[in-house]
């Protein structure tokens, strides 16, 4: 398009799955060109119950030789009782079969990012007043 015939842009926040599958495939396409490699990537769920009672899950993806934790939770009920710690080992190990040699993750929680921390995590970058107005901790663990 040059500089004399531009076209009129409209702009809509109706959702369009369509056009939200083009926006994903085409930042993968670009993702994939900069690190000459495939860049797909699947998400994992763990679960933990307690007989039928639900007691807590995580959720990750695996890009390249990075697991990333997406999120992390246990009910309230079951904090403290090493079920977070558990279900990073079960993190872990998955890594460890899928040759993956770091995990990253993010949080917005004082509390969490205690327990990271005391997991081997190490803050990447700290960003005050991010999501929410809430620091944002990037971490991540290195040489599993």
């Amino acid at each position: 398009m040059d500089g004399k015939n531009k076209a009129p842009f409209s702009f809509t926040t109706l959702s369009n799955p369509e056009w939200d599958k083009k926006i994903e495939a085409g930042l993968l396409k670009e993702c994939a060109a900069l690190t000459s490699s495939s860049v797909t990537s699947k998400t994992h769920h763990i679960y933990v119950k307690h007989d039928d009672t639900f007691v807590g899950g995580i959720k990750f993806e695996q890009h390249a030789h990075i697991l990333w934790v997406d999120s992390i939770w246990i009910e309230p009920p079951f904090r403290k009782q090493g079920v977070g710690r558990a279900l990073l080992q079960e993190a872990h190990l998955f890594a460890i079969q899928n040759k993956v040699q770091e995990m990253q993750l993010n949080t917005y929680f004082q509390e969490a990012h205690t327990f990271f921390l005391t997991c081997g995590f190490e803050d990447v970058a700290v960003i005050p007043n991010w999501k929410w107005g809430l620091t944002c901790y990037l971490m991540r663990k290195m040489q599993l």
